[in-house]
């Protein structure tokens, strides 16, 4: 798909070879101890499989796309969201009760706030979805 680049501000496909690449090492080396944990958390095995039973557990659909807008997108990239944040909950960091399946749209607005932690816990709780 042809979109216009915010780098060059011509319009192609794909990335801009002017979009400036991430300093993966510097961002590391600054990053505080919280977020380390964090990162190593996300990149454990535990958390694999427990993201593993989530997505099995929502049918791999996003639960906002298909129980409040009768969505089911096919081929769309899935997270598994953490209703209350790992930095605020950690305890709750495996509970499934406090994850849920969402696309990338869905999670970006949940991560700005515009879906309250206890809407989300009652879509988990609903009926689960049907094959």
């Amino acid at each position: 798909m042809l979109k216009a680049c915010s780098y060059c501000g011509r319009v192609h496909e794909g990335d801009c070879v002017k979009k400036p690449k991430r300093n993966y090492k510097r961002e590391h080396d600054n990053a505080n101890a919280k977020r380390v944990k964090i990162r190593r958390f996300r990149s454990s095995q535990l958390w694999q499989r427990c993201r593993s039973e989530v997505l099995d557990r929502d049918k791999h659909l996003c639960v906002l796309c298909y129980k409040q807008d009768g969505i089911v997108s096919v081929n769309e990239s899935l997270d598994v969201h953490h209703i209350e944040p790992l930095h605020q909950a950690w305890a709750k960091r495996l509970n499934k009760n406090n994850l849920i399946t969402l696309c990338k749209y869905h999670h970006g607005l949940a991560d700005k706030g515009e879906y309250k932690p206890n809407f989300l816990k009652k879509l988990i709780k609903a009926p689960p979805i049907k094959n």
